[in-house]
């Protein structure tokens, strides 16, 4: 049994119009009870100590950053609480839940602008009227009101159940899109996909550059390989004008040299056969003399000295004949022998002229076939210029491609922002609808406490006093309860009218959002296309690539080839050369001979002359291409320089985008931990409610009324689970769907993998082939060094070939000098041997006088001392000899 002082506060029914004047005493025990009045002092005692200061805002309420409070904000807060604390009875428990979390958040609420729209709230619900007194300081006064409105409509206690299960679903909903929303952000929005992007875009700026560079340097080889077809038509053009001359030169310094000493091997054959048949017949004539004279003698007998000395004169007339006729022989001979050499040496070189002219065939068809090659290449070079184009052309459609992708991607940040902001603004209504039927729950169940202790008390007071009291008691209780229920009605009316049009607002925004899937479905479809045109351009240039690749290996082989074949042949055109010239040396010993080569040497002065200012000329040409390509770099330098500083301003531009996710999810964070609280103190209510229908049961009669609106709250309950049922279906819709999303966004992302590794091995292709260009370009580089080099040494080589034939003519004229000063000492010789020969012919005649008359004398002093016997025998002795 409870006394009278521990009862709760009384509630007394009073009617709108009539003003209410309550006494009330203090009780001993309990000395924390005040009257109103009282706390209305003390509130405005404490607001004048606290001398709480607010700054009026137009603005919305300050939100402090994570890990940071401010301390006078924390104790202004903590006042404000502790002032409205003891009136919490007052205030209907939705408003309460109201104002507890918008002080926590901003503890100048009261003060701000929304203070209009507060005090009016306050003072339809609770009767009580709040005033903030203007001045330095802020000073909040509680002062009741003497007329209210009438309510609205009865509260319908089915609503909020299933608007909470509702609200639930939603929220739950809204968290699982903003995750997905979050996923989607991460995967396109993040900075890290710009940077790959960028990375792309330098790729295929490379790429461009690496394809240039290799345009370049084909032109290169193009302008070189025109240059060598110009230098080889000249060339040949040269040695056919020098074959020819050599061939004219040749047969008519062969024929003539040939002609002319066949013509006095001739003369000389002839005369020495016509001075060896006259020997001859000088002999014959002699032997016949010879044989008459042997005859006359052996006729007579005898010898005379007339007759002696014819035989002695036809014997030395036959000697002397006989030496002619052996020397004339001898001569024959080596003349002969000569003429057998000359025949042999003009064979020889009859067949190293054949031999030579084969040689010159030989070349002039290897000279066709390198022609041919050169077309060959030249027509290859042209193929591989129209696929550089092509390749250009594909570099050029990526990258509009990429483009593309880049502004799609764009265009889906800017809509998943807008997503996000729309997602944001329906996760801060849904909060407040929470907090809305939150506040409804705690006041239902503080309604359902209420006629707890109520109905306890009522029992104890009915044990206590007499039936009188408690019916009026039960009256006044009744009428109270009954102004409450009507204006909870009202309230839940007005929430079923926020909540219907949250539900249409939501629903249009499922619509909007059902399109916006729809719209990025067509995009990332519209994405895989592209991805699949690019992997299949990728795919189509490849194989070209190495095409390209295996015919650059190629003209480079064959450029080495041909390069040695034309040393080759450079080195049989200068042997034959040399061989020719030896052959215009050895045959041309005259003064014809000195004029041509005069002439000739004239001409190689023109050709050096020629050489050096084609020298010339292709040093200004490399001079002009390299300031070419250092503009060309510098241009390309400018060009990545003002890229670098344009993804710069992104990435700072995007710099401030990861705070503002930190923000939001710790906002989000405390959200969940708000509605955390919310559901604890829905549970709390509805175990409220249940107490609250069992003391309804047991008060019968007096509750029919409230029975019926429960009945009707039921049957509303009913409709709204049907509903619910209805979105739920929706929602697993909604799921599947986005499931299905789920996974084609996976596999966007494995196509987006696969397309990135593709292009990094494009890089590394791109990379090995802007390898390989710099190799091309300095063996080009090389050659054309080369190139300089060789027509230096070959200006050097003429230079020093021209050098030797001027040497050569003063040795050749120093020769004929020397040979004419010879063939003149010979001259004088010969004329000194012909005298002496003379002379001594001269003495060996008079020698064989003075002998012969000695023997004249001999024999006549012996033909008179021994007689004929002696003559005869003398005679046989020397008819032998």
């Amino acid at each position: 049994m409870k006394t009278r002082d521990s009862s709760p506060p009384l509630h007394v029914h009073v009617p709108e119009t009539t003003p209410v004047h309550v006494h009330l005493k203090r009780s001993q025990k309990s000395c924390t009870a005040k009257t109103p009045q009282m706390k209305i002092k003390e509130v405005q005692i404490k607001g004048d100590i606290g001398n709480l200061r607010a700054r009026a805002r137009s603005r919305a309420p300050w939100v402090p950053a994570p890990g940071r409070t401010s301390t006078r904000d924390d104790a202004y807060k903590w006042e404000v609480l502790e002032l409205l604390a003891p009136h919490r009875y007052i205030f209907h428990p939705m408003l309460w839940t109201f104002l507890t979390f918008y002080i926590d958040k901003d503890p100048l609420f009261l003060t701000s602008h929304r203070y209009n729209i507060l005090h009016v709230i306050i003072r339809y619900t609770t009767n009580v009227d709040f005033h903030v007194s203007q001045g330095p300081s802020y000073c909040l006064e509680i002062k009741p009101v003497s007329h209210a409105k009438p309510s609205l409509s009865p509260l319908q206690l089915t609503d909020l159940s299933d608007e909470d299960k509702q609200e639930q679903r939603m929220h739950s909903q809204c968290n699982k899109y903003r995750r997905k929303i979050d996923g989607l952000m991460m995967d396109v929005g993040s900075p890290k996909n710009y940077v790959r992007l960028w990375k792309k875009e330098r790729m295929m700026e490379h790429q461009s550059e690496c394809l240039s560079a290799c345009q370049r340097v084909i032109d290169e080889q193009e302008e070189e390989l025109l240059d060598a077809n110009k230098e080889l038509d000249l060339r040949e053009r040269e040695k056919i004008s020098i074959q020819h001359s050599l061939r004219k030169r040749g047969e008519a310094g062969y024929n003539s040299a040939y002609s002319g000493t066949l013509h006095g091997e001739r003369h000389m054959l002839l005369r020495k056969l016509v001075e060896a048949e006259f020997d001859g017949v000088a002999v014959v004539t002699q032997l016949t003399a010879l044989n008459e004279s042997m005859g006359g003698v052996k006729k007579d007998k005898r010898l005379s000295k007339a007759d002696a000395a014819l035989l002695s004169r036809q014997q030395e007339l036959l000697t002397k004949k006989i030496e002619t006729f052996e020397s004339t022989n001898h001569t024959l001979q080596e003349l002969l022998r000569e003429c057998h050499e000359r025949e042999i040496e003009s064979l020889r070189t009859s067949e190293q002229r054949q031999g030579l002219l084969k040689r010159l065939a030989d070349t002039e068809a290897e000279k066709i076939h390198l022609a041919t090659k050169l077309n060959n290449k030249e027509k290859e070079a042209s193929q591989l210029a129209v696929r550089l184009d092509s390749e250009k052309d594909i570099v050029k459609t990526t990258g509009e491609l990429s483009k593309v992708l880049e502004s799609t991607c764009s265009q889906l940040m800017v809509q998943l922002r807008s997503k996000e902001t729309e997602n944001d603004r329906q996760a801060g209504r849904s909060k407040e609808m929470e907090q809305t039927q939150e506040q409804q729950k705690e006041e239902i169940q503080a309604l359902l406490e209420q006629l707890k202790r109520q109905s306890k008390e009522d029992k104890e007071s009915l044990k206590l006093t007499n039936q009188r009291q408690r019916a009026e008691h039960s009256e006044d209780s009744a009428r109270h309860l009954s102004a409450q229920m009507l204006e909870k009605e009202t309230e839940l009316a007005e929430a079923l009218t926020s909540a219907e049009s949250w539900c249409t607002r939501h629903s249009k925004e499922v619509t909007v959002k059902s399109q916006l899937e729809v719209e990025i479905a067509v995009l990332k479809n519209q994405v895989s296309e592209l991805t699949a045109q690019i992997h299949t351009v990728e795919e189509k240039g490849h194989p070209e690539r190495e095409g390209l690749l295996d015919q650059l290996h190629r003209l480079t082989s064959d450029n080495s080839s041909n390069k040695l074949q034309n040393q080759k042949l450079k080195i049989t055109l200068s042997a034959a050369e040399e061989n020719l010239m030896q052959s215009q040396s050895e045959a041309q010993q005259l003064k014809s001979s000195v004029k041509k080569l005069e002439s000739q040497v004239e001409n190689y002065k023109r050709k050096v002359q020629r050489a050096r200012l084609e020298s010339e000329e292709y040093c200004l040409k490399l001079e002009i291409s390299e300031k070419h390509a250092q503009g060309m770099k510098a241009d390309l330098e400018r060009e990545s320089e003002q890229v670098r500083r344009q993804l710069l301003g992104r990435l700072k531009e995007l710099e401030p985008l990861p705070e503002r996710l930190k923000r939001s999810e710790l906002q989000l964070r405390v959200a969940k931990e708000e509605t955390q609280t919310q559901e604890r103190r829905n549970t709390e209510q509805n175990n409220a409610l249940s107490e609250l229908r069992h003391k309804v049961e047991q008060q019968g009669g007096w509750v029919e009324t409230f029975q019926e609106n429960h009945f009707l709250l039921v049957e509303e309950h009913n409709n709204l689970q049907q509903k619910i049922e209805i979105i739920e279906r929706k929602l697993e819709g909604a799921n599947l769907q986005n499931r299905d999303m789920v996974h084609v966004i996976g596999k966007r992302e494995e196509t987006i993998h696969s397309t990135q590794k593709q292009l990094e091995e494009r890089a590394r292709e791109c990379s090995i082939l802007s390898k390989q260009l710099e190799q091309a370009f300095k063996d080009g580089q090389r050659e054309a060094d080369q190139s300089l080099e060789r027509a230096l040494f070959k200006e050097r080589s003429i230079q020093t070939k021209a050098l030797d034939l001027e040497s050569q003519l003063g040795l050749r004229k120093t020769e004929l000098s020397q040979l004419r000063r010879s063939k003149e000492d010979m001259e004088l010789r010969f004329q000194n041997q012909l005298k002496n020969m003379k002379e001594r012919l001269e003495q060996s005649d008079s020698t064989n006088r003075s002998l012969q008359n000695y023997v004249q004398f001999l024999k006549a002093s012996y033909s008179n001392v021994f007689g004929d016997s002696v003559l005869s025998s003398s005679l046989h002795t020397h008819l032998p000899i």
